[in-house]
């Protein structure tokens, strides 16, 4: 079995408050933390992204030499290879594929170096799961519609 995680698409409960995206939207999720791995993978799942996991730097490499992604989400700090470490060679190796940088751990120069080394956009966590959609769909091309739900935190 592989050691990342694939979410099978054909959820019928998705949210109805934001409109299903193309087919084919693959995003690649690079984060070392199963837990907030499996919560972003069924949220944007019912969003209808078919999301891939990657649990560190390396496997994510692997992947992105056999898969292309329409964008990807990275975990600014994992063993090994941490996001910050990563960024430039994403930039490199899948240069259409915009990259979100997610941290508990920064500020704003965080968000500067992370803009500076090739990503599309920073979260800090505790985050919105509305600020992520947005982030995710202007970064795949996407208009963001905003939800009628309640507020949604993530990483609190």
């Amino acid at each position: 079995m592989d050691s990342y995680l694939h979410r099978e698409d054909g959820d019928t409960n998705r949210d109805k408050n934001y409109p299903q995206v193309e087919e084919g939207q693959r995003i690649l999720l690079i984060d070392d933390d199963e837990e907030m791995g499996s919560l972003l993978m069924d949220v944007l799942g019912d969003d209808g992204y078919d999301v891939v996991q990657a649990a560190n730097g390396a496997e994510a490499l692997i992947l992105l030499h056999r898969e292309t992604f329409a964008a990807i989400l990275l975990d600014k700090n994992m063993p090994g290879l941490s996001g910050m470490d990563l960024l430039p060679g994403l930039r490199v190796i899948c240069p259409d594929s915009p990259v979100i940088l997610i941290t508990a751990f920064g500020d704003a120069h965080t968000a500067e170096e992370g803009t500076a080394k090739g990503a599309r956009g920073c979260l800090f966590k505790p985050f919105r799961l509305d600020d992520l959609r947005a982030l995710l769909r202007n970064a795949v091309g996407q208009e963001h519609v905003a939800g009628a739900g309640g507020r949604q935190d993530v990483g609190s």
